[in-house]
């Protein structure tokens, strides 16, 4: 029986979501026995290497003009203080708080979109 988008959607939110929760248990583990930037390094090239395989599979190296644009340099300064930020909390707080705080983000973001942006929520 094939699931319905909404549940394939679902599915693979819980998947990511485990995988999320995996790797900030592993982090903080980690964490007792080297500092912050050497954690960012190992975690960054993990994830760097999976969104290259996925971007390769997806043919998104076609056009690269867009990483030259001055929004992708404020996103990528904005994710180092975000990593820089949350690793410091799961260090300093109990997995279960860091975790509800972080999967509590996009509630939030989408509050402010339709509070302060005017933006329509469905």
């Amino acid at each position: 029986m094939p699931l319905s988008p909404n549940m394939r959607g679902a599915t693979f939110m819980v998947i990511a979501m485990a995988a999320f929760v995996s790797g900030d248990a592993i982090s903080k583990a980690v964490l007792q026995s080297l500092n912050i930037g050497q954690l960012i390094i190992v975690r960054g090239l993990f994830a760097t290497t999976m969104i290259a395989i996925l971007c390769w599979s997806q043919d998104g190296f076609a056009d690269l003009r867009h990483i030259v644009h001055p929004a992708v340099a404020f996103r990528a300064v904005a994710d180092v203080l975000a990593t820089l930020s949350f690793l410091g909390a799961l260090f300093h707080m109990p997995l279960a708080n860091a975790t509800a705080v972080l999967q509590a983000l996009p509630l939030a973001v989408t509050m402010g979109a339709a509070l302060f942006l005017g933006e329509t929520v469905g």
